[in-house]
């Protein structure tokens, strides 16, 4: 199913990732059901901060800095702090970064496709 086959009601998903290749699993996972706008940059993701999708999904290391940050950003902005948040890392230490940015669910790099999945769903 291509972009212009889906619902004009389809849910929206912003992804956070500097990684090609991770995107490129987003999209092949997620592009049938969802519209996905992908972001590889913080200075990019936030020249767009004002569009609102459906669910943020955000890598917590970054080029530009960190995806906590941005976490934060988007809780304390009253337009966004609603929408869930995941994020994904390879970082080792989640419970730290749960104290910095309340987010809706949080998986770790590698991560099973399927429990992805399902976050996903289970938030939209």
């Amino acid at each position: 199913m291509s972009n212009s086959d889906k619902s004009p009601i389809a849910k929206k998903i912003f992804i956070l990732e500097d990684n090609e290749d991770l995107r490129e699993l987003y999209t092949i996972i997620f592009d049938q059901h969802y519209e996905l706008e992908s972001f590889t940059t913080i200075a990019q993701f936030m020249r767009h901060i004002d569009r609102v999708p459906d669910l943020y999904l955000l890598d917590v290391m970054l080029p530009d800095g960190d995806g906590v940050s941005v976490c934060q950003q988007l809780k304390n902005n009253p337009k966004t702090a609603n929408i869930p948040v995941i994020m994904i890392s390879a970082h080792q230490h989640h419970a730290e970064i749960a104290k910095r940015c309340p987010w809706s669910n949080f998986i770790e790099k590698p991560f099973d496709i399927d429990k992805l999945e399902e976050m996903v769903a289970k938030n939209l």
